[in-house]
């Protein structure tokens, strides 16, 4: 099953190495739109390894994000995610296009493909994902993060204006570490 019918599946029943024909922005075009959006208001970064494992499939992932939020309101950020299912592997990175944090350490975040492994979820198309920030050192819980969602620009859009918690069914530990910054 490819990462779009994993999508479907879990979506349905929720309810609630990558090689491309186009690359993502350079390092340095990163930072020339992030000094030309104004100062960073809010901000979220991660990196880590997590095993989803529902209706009895377990799903190694691993995701990296950068997402920034600029005092004249446009995000800038990327996200690289990897996720192996059923003996396949599928790549995808992304430019980020929408971020929002609720509760002062839960962050939404998504945007759009810039390189996809998976020939049915294309460039262009929108991925997203929802990751909390449970604090640092001996003690604190972990981290954790949903596997990603895929669709269209107004499903992203949507979901990360919409302050809803995860559903923990979809939630992983993140191994890890997950920084949300307001």
């Amino acid at each position: 099953m490819n990462a779009k019918g994993w999508v479907a599946l879990v979506a349905g029943a929720a309810m609630g190495a990558c090689s491309s024909s186009e690359a993502g922005p350079t390092a340095p075009e990163r930072d020339a739109l992030a000094a030309a959006s104004g100062p960073v208001v809010a901000s979220a970064s991660g990196s880590g390894r997590m095993v989803l494992e529902v209706f009895g499939f377990t799903i190694p992932q691993v995701l990296g994000f950068t997402a920034q939020q600029h005092a004249d309101g446009s995000v800038s950020g990327h996200i690289e995610y990897r996720q192996t299912f059923e003996g396949e592997t599928f790549q995808f990175v992304a430019t980020v296009t929408c971020m929002e944090i609720y509760d002062g350490n839960r962050v939404k975040y998504g945007g759009v493909l810039t390189q996809s492994t998976d020939p049915t979820v294309p460039v262009g198309d929108f991925m997203w994902f929802q990751s909390i920030d449970n604090g640092e050192g001996q003690g604190s819980p972990a981290d954790l993060s949903t596997g990603s969602g895929f669709g269209p620009e107004e499903e992203n859009q949507a979901f990360c204006d919409s302050p809803d918690p995860p559903n923990p069914i979809f939630l992983a530990e993140v191994i890890g570490n997950i920084q949300v910054r307001e």
